[in-house]
């Protein structure tokens, strides 16, 4: 079982679909386990006798000095792979500990925290893990203080521990990596719990635990349908080689440069073009461009890929978005959505979505047989999301672009 707990005091237990607000304090029992998607595409896992605060998560692209990430583990295990926002601030991203300050720089890694030891383990990026001390206690980002040990996910085999009875880090062998690796064999674990998960990572007691998380993540092959050119104020943007059918998303730094990041899932962020000055009319009223004035209004598909992980499988297999509808209602709010999706192992599928539009101009699904998340650009004309669904023979995933 798992609870969270509000910055009130007030406690309830761990559905799924519930909401996690910044100042909530995840708690899991024995034989507990929670996986944590923010709004940016981040996911935490949190294992079995494990307690996690949520200190911040928010971001600005206009104020970078404002974004700000932060988590306090205060016993047991977490998995964490980062989102858009700890991808563009890496300076302002921070795991604590009662002993450690790990400075995160966009990656995917584990930390366990037990009474008078802190060990971290990192898949991908790296960390930078520092003795909580002087002023790292209220700081963001790494700690740098001359305390501070960098490990990376080329130091392959490799953790970093620090205890009572040394003054900073140590490099040891990681923790259960034979063990994991014969266990994962043997039990058939090896084929369900992503690429990822290798001879050479550290399992902490758990390494399939979270291979759901993975899965959806790691999606390894999609397939991109030939659409009408994309004109650019959304663009994708990725963190790792282009898989293999995908045409046009952008490496990450391309996809950054002179935009402003929106949500992500961990392998792929979407950026939009900044937003345009905005202009003050009479009596100092901003004035409403045509585009968020209107009621409601129709996109079409521009650009999109998809891929299907079946149940078992190491890796995914491409898929084809055949056709697809988005409606937003400016004067609601709102949005829905459905695509018609197939491949040769997925068999036909559909993806329908409703939910929300932010402020901000993102959109994330409320109802539906899928999770949406994606956002509008600045003047409104044009749209992008990614779907994440599960299927009986799997799990499915992409990303759109769209325009009108």
């Amino acid at each position: 079982m798992a609870r969270i707990t509000n910055v009130s005091g007030q406690s309830v237990v761990v559905n799924k679909g519930a909401a996690i607000r910044v100042g909530d304090r995840i708690e899991t029992e024995v034989g507990g386990h929670v996986h944590l998607r923010f709004v940016d595409g981040g996911r935490v896992s949190v294992r079995p006798s494990s307690r996690l605060q949520i200190e911040s998560y928010n971001h600005s692209s206009d104020k970078p000095a404002l974004s700000a990430i932060k988590f306090r583990l205060d016993e047991g295990v977490v998995r964490s792979i980062t989102g858009a926002w700890g991808e563009v601030a890496r300076d302002r991203f921070r795991l604590n500990t009662p002993m450690a300050a790990i400075g995160v720089k966009g990656t995917d890694f584990i930390v366990k925290a037990v009474p008078g030891s802190t060990s971290v383990s990192v898949y991908t990026g790296a960390v930078l893990l520092t003795p909580l001390a002087g002023g790292c206690q209220a700081t963001l980002g790494p700690c740098l203080n001359g305390g501070e040990k960098l490990l990376s996910e080329d130091m392959k085999g490799q953790m970093l521990e620090l205890n009572r009875q040394h003054a900073s880090a140590q490099l040891v062998p990681a923790e259960g990596v034979a063990q994991s690796r014969r266990t994962l064999v043997a039990s058939g674990e090896s084929a369900r719990a992503g690429k990822t998960l290798n001879a050479d990572t550290p399992s902490y007691g758990d390494i399939g635990a979270d291979k759901a998380m993975v899965s959806e993540l790691r999606a390894a092959t999609a397939i991109a349908v030939n659409l009408p050119p994309h004109t650019g104020q959304m663009v994708w943007g990725r963190w790792a080689a282009p898989m293999e059918g995908d045409s046009f998303s952008q490496t990450f730094e391309e996809a950054r440069l002179n935009r402003e990041s929106t949500v992500g899932n961990g392998v792929y962020g979407l950026f939009r073009a900044a937003p345009v000055e905005a202009v003050a009319g009479a009596g100092g009223v901003i004035a409403a461009s045509p585009a968020q004035a209107e009621g409601t209004a129709s996109f079409r598909l521009t650009s999109s890929a998809a891929s299907h992980l079946p149940e078992g499988a190491l890796k995914a297999m491409p898929a084809r978005v055949n056709s697809g509808s988005l409606t937003v209602d400016f004067s609601r709010a709102a949005f829905s959505t459905q695509l018609s999706v197939s491949g040769a192992t997925l068999g036909a599928e559909s993806v329908r979505a409703s939910g929300v539009v932010m402020s901000s101009g993102v959109l994330q699904s409320r109802t539906g047989d899928a999770f949406v998340a994606g956002a509008l650009s600045n003047d409104r004309k044009e749209a992008g999301y990614f779907f994440e669904k599960a299927v009986p023979s799997g799990s499915l995933s992409g990303i759109t672009l769209w325009g009108r």
